[in-house]
């Protein structure tokens, strides 16, 4: 009787293990300009513990949203080409803070098409803003709690230039780039300004065993995973500040460094107190 009570336990054992390495996620990227390097730097770390390929959705705003789309179609030795050198020559060319032409020409070294696949995966939204009357709705959403958001699934596009110009309008920061027009005729500007980390599209079009939510904050004010309890989330919180205005804006080969690899050694900090190995060792250590 011991034995099959052992032999029970250790079958229950090997198929709750199998059920959690089969498990999808879902992924959530704020907003935050330059400090999105630091995202890269998380990426890389779930992918190297085998845990990115299993994310099957990913919702971003304003950097998060470019990023969430590099991630859904670039390998991570691209991503972080472009972010090391391409984003420092580009995004700041002509002597803009964020030259709108600089980042439209790195979107066009990537191919989105994949995106558009018959049921690709991961899916991809971003949040974007509708540019009228700005000023009124960050002060109402502000101390009213109103969501202005509108928000995007890029793998029903059509076009791919459609999806390149999402992008350009979820990170359309107020004052610094213009504002862009969408196919349904409107003008957009940064989702951060009605949603900087946006995981509703998520919660209510998925059901993901476990949520990766990413911040650009030292020290947020709202944790998605205080707000959400009835969900698995797990928070990735910079364990160093970043700067505010300045770390938005700064755009340095050594700042995106020092941002990238200090997102990777927070992921793998966490990953590492949760048991998990990375992929390329897990079976022989």
């Amino acid at each position: 009787m011991q034995k099959i009570i052992v032999a029970f336990f250790l079958t229950f054992l090997f198929f709750s293990s199998c059920a959690a390495f089969s498990q999808e996620f879902g992924l959530v990227l704020s907003g935050g300009g330059g400090k999105g390097a630091y995202e890269v730097g998380v990426w890389k770390a779930l992918t190297e513990y085998g845990l990115a390929q299993k994310v099957t959705v990913i919702s971003g705003t304003s950097v998060g949203g470019l990023n969430a789309g590099l991630f859904a179609v670039a390998p991570m030795s691209q991503i972080e080409n472009i972010w090391l050198n391409l984003v420092p020559e580009y995004l700041n060319m002509d002597y803009e803070l964020i030259s709108e032409d600089g980042l439209l020409w790195i979107m066009n070294q990537v191919c989105f098409s994949r995106i558009q696949r018959k049921n690709s995966y991961p899916k991809v939204w971003v949040t974007a803003t509708r540019a009228r009357f700005t000023g009124l709705k960050l002060i109402t959403k502000w101390f009213f709690g109103i969501d202005y958001s509108h928000r995007f699934l890029l793998n029903e596009e059509d076009s791919e230039d459609e999806i390149r110009r999402k992008l350009l309008a979820t990170s359309a920061f107020p004052i610094l780039t213009k504002s862009v027009r969408l196919s349904d005729g409107y003008k957009y500007i940064d989702g951060g300004a009605s949603d900087n980390c946006p995981i509703i599209p998520i919660i209510e079009n998925y059901n993901p065993a476990q949520i990766f939510v990413v911040y650009l904050e030292y020290s947020p004010n709202h944790r998605r995973s205080r707000e959400y309890p009835d969900y698995s989330i797990v928070d990735f919180i910079p364990s160093e500040g970043m700067g505010w205005i300045g770390g938005m804006l700064d755009f340095s080969y050594s700042e995106i460094k020092r941002k990238m690899a200090l997102g990777y050694s927070d992921t793998v900090q966490i990953l590492k107190n949760s048991g998990l190995k990375p992929v390329s060792s897990y079976w022989f250590e």
